[in-house]
């Protein structure tokens, strides 16, 4: 979503459920496939529609079910994404495999680096391609250890006006991702998982901690490190009221960093309410927390609130902390209890107003 969008969402759904022939009491979740088509409009895309999907399996544990979910957008100016996303549980629960595949063409804007409003507004279009792949072994029933192995190429497009701008911005903010560069990065993956349910939880902890390395000559263009920390609690309240609460902290450390990857705020999921990719730094640490209520049969309720900044690990200053505020609707989609879920959210930076559709909670 874009500073001044002219965004319109074409929502008339369709949800597909396919049920396994064989009924038992001991299945909690039955297998389900939905697909949802939506649009939207921004001056950079034009029009562009998309859709969301997800396959989920039959399972006698609500907490442990896999799934293939992800996206895909093509816009009226040949531009499209597309994300992948398998959690498979194998060896009889023995292991759980997180990964991922991104491909991107797509528009963009470079707002220079750094926790404050600047003028620097740079059109682009991101050509990347990323893997990740998480393969963990679960030690006891809700602890898991493994490692962490991702790689990414990215290369940047831009139109003329780039030249009459190019000497300012790489002045201000450095020269570093604006020619192609690939990144491979190893390392290790821990977490805690006591959640009733990873799609839709009404109780429990979830705690996930990464550390990753990439070199520069084996495989990436520069060496860096990366860590990341994800604490999640949820706490049933009465009636099926749940309290969501969320702190996280994502770190990039080294000598040169390609700005796209410095952890950024804002988007459908972090600080809902800001543009993701306004604002950019090597550290990010953000606050969530959402009040989740029950309306009627599948329809629920939420209202969130966030607060956080991205900042220079240097030094960890702030010039204006980031808050956040919203609400929306849930509607759920099968047995696994995912939802379907429309946001709208405002910042205290006096940003237009924000809207969100997926089918995936924040957190």
């Amino acid at each position: 979503m874009v500073s001044k969008p002219f965004l319109i969402f074409i929502f008339l759904t369709f949800v597909v459920h396919l049920f396994a022939a064989e009924p038992s009491d001991s299945i909690v979740s039955r297998r389900s496939l939905f697909v949802i088509p939506h649009a939207s409009y921004q001056q950079e895309t034009s029009l562009a529609p998309g859709i969301a999907y997800g396959y989920y399996f039959k399972s006698k544990d609500i907490s442990r079910i896999s799934s293939f979910s992800g996206s895909a957008v093509y816009t009226f100016r040949n531009q499209f994404m597309f994300n992948f996303t398998p959690k498979i549980y194998f060896d009889e629960g023995k292991w759980f495999l997180y990964s991922n595949l991104n491909f991107r063409n797509y528009p963009d804007y470079y707002f220079g680096i750094g926790n404050k409003p600047i003028d620097t507004k740079q059109a682009f279009t991101s050509r990347n391609m990323a893997l990740l792949f998480q393969p963990q072994y679960i030690v006891s029933k809700n602890f898991f250890v493994g490692a962490s192995l991702s790689f990414r190429t990215e290369r940047v497009i831009t139109d003329s006006t780039f030249e009459m701008y190019k000497a300012n911005i790489f002045n201000q903010f450095g020269s570093i991702g604006w020619e192609p560069f690939s990144q491979t990065s190893v390392g290790l993956v821990a977490a805690y998982d006591t959640r009733d349910n990873q799609f839709y939880p009404e109780r429990g902890i979830f705690a996930k901690t990464s550390f990753t390395v990439s070199g520069a000559g084996w495989g990436s263009s520069y060496t860096l490190q990366e860590l990341s920390v994800d604490f999640r609690q949820y706490i049933p309240l009465f009636h099926s009221h749940v309290l969501a609460l969320q702190a996280c902290y994502n770190g990039i450390y080294g000598a040169n960093i390609p700005f796209q990857l410095l952890p950024t705020v804002g988007g459908r999921d972090l600080l809902r309410g800001f543009r993701q990719g306004m604002y950019r730094e090597n550290v990010s640490m953000v606050l969530q927390t959402e009040y989740r209520i029950p309306v009627y049969k599948r329809l629920k309720a939420a209202v969130f609130c966030s607060v956080g900044d991205v900042m220079n690990s240097s030094g960890y200053k702030i010039d204006k902390l980031k808050v956040t505020y919203g609400a929306g609707l849930r509607y759920r989609l099968n047995d696994a209890r995912v939802h379907l879920r429309f946001d709208l959210a405002q910042n205290n930076y006096g940003d237009k107003l924000q809207v969100y559709i997926t089918a995936t909670e924040a957190f």
